[in-house]
């Protein structure tokens, strides 16, 4: 049964994972919903393409103010007036302040997290807020089952863990074994903390003095650019490290690489991760959340501690040809875990319980 109107909530539409999943979705959402509407609250471009049956509202503009306590009555407002069926919102801090802005409303709410949610700004003091606003919550949406079990207490019956949905065409499944290979490196991700770009750096400077043919190629923009460019500069890798900027057409950009390297100290669910991993690139990754649960170290790819040796030794072993063949062809099989169509069946079934009033 179609229902009514569906409202999703986020910061914003630009190149982030969040903003990557919710555009996915928006085709079957529309699809199965009259009425999709996506609540903004900053302006800036959006990166990802929406289906035009979505409705894109910009808080801030309609707000005329880019103060968060007149965003949050606009939209008080707006959510009062549209009365939608279930209001889906992404990222905590975010998530805190739609239900903030909707206390004594009956508006069902399902917050999606989209990181590790033993991490978050202000320590403890806004993980007890995040706890308490989050008891309004009618569901809690995380990535993993990892972290689906940090949740305890009244807030563990609220949880559902449902895995990133990987945005790729079949023709792209596996393209990597096929393809010849550069020597490159390559990584995916926004030039932000959470993504330890140097630990990567620093390794692949060590790499490259024993391998002097080889490039790391980083993809992504982000808030730390100018930091990575002049750490770059300091360990004298300018010619070795290039900094490509973010990109629609990644695949074809990292799919003839030799390794895939994910750095962070921290994630929900990796989208690049799944995306080189469904490519068929041997893939490095540290041990955080998401990564855990989609790699078997040795059999589809090497989890290291957040180390630079590890990482040296590591991209060392996927210089051997048949090991990183081994990896490459079971690392493939991850599709089927998390192919764009189950995944999305999962989402609708899940707030379609909320729909129905449950």
């Amino acid at each position: 049964m179609v229902k009514n109107k569906l409202v999703i909530s986020c910061a914003t539409l630009g190149s982030g994972g969040a903003e990557r999943v919710i555009s996915v979705l928006t085709t079957p959402f529309a699809d199965h919903f009259d009425s999709v509407i996506i609540c903004l609250w900053i302006s800036s471009p959006i990166f990802y393409k929406i289906d035009d049956r979505v409705e894109i509202v910009d808080i801030e503009k309609k707000a005329g103010s880019k103060s968060i306590i007149k965003k949050m009555i606009w939209f008080r407002r707006f959510i009062k007036n549209e009365s939608p069926d279930l209001l889906l919102s992404f990222l905590y801090p975010w998530s805190m302040k739609v239900i903030m802005s909707l206390l004594f409303t009956k508006t069902p709410i399902v917050v999606a997290e989209r990181q590790d949610p033993r991490v978050v700004r202000g320590g403890w003091l806004t993980k007890a807020l995040r706890h308490l606003l989050y008891l309004r919550a009618k569901g809690i949406l995380v990535q993993t089952n990892e972290n689906k079990q940090y949740y305890t207490g009244r807030l563990n019956n609220k949880v559902f863990a449902i895995y990133n949905p990987v945005s790729m065409s079949e023709e792209w499944v596996g393209k990597a074994l096929d393809s010849p290979k550069d020597d490159v490196i390559v990584t995916v991700g926004r030039l932000n903390p959470a993504k330890n770009h140097p630990l990567l750096i620093n390794a692949f400077g060590e790499f490259v003095k024993k391998h002097p043919s080889y490039k790391l190629l980083i993809y992504g923009d982000g808030p730390l650019k100018n930091d990575m460019e002049r750490l770059i500069d300091e360990k004298r890798l300018s010619e070795r490290v290039l900094l490509k900027g973010a990109t629609k057409d990644v695949f074809s950009q990292i799919v003839s690489a030799k390794a895939f390297v994910l750095s962070s100290d921290y994630e929900g669910m990796p989208n690049a991760l799944i995306e080189a991993m469904c490519l068929g690139l041997p893939c490095i990754s540290t041990k955080v959340s998401g990564a855990t649960e989609l790699i078997e170290s040795d059999k589809n790819g090497l989890l290291i501690d957040s180390d630079a040796q590890q990482l040296i030794d590591a991209l060392e072993r996927v210089l051997d040809s048949a090991f990183s063949t081994s990896l490459s062809n079971n690392a493939v099989q991850v599709y089927e875990k998390v192919r764009l169509d189950s995944i999305c069946k999962q989402w609708i079934s899940y707030l379609d319980n909320f729909c129905n009033g449950v």
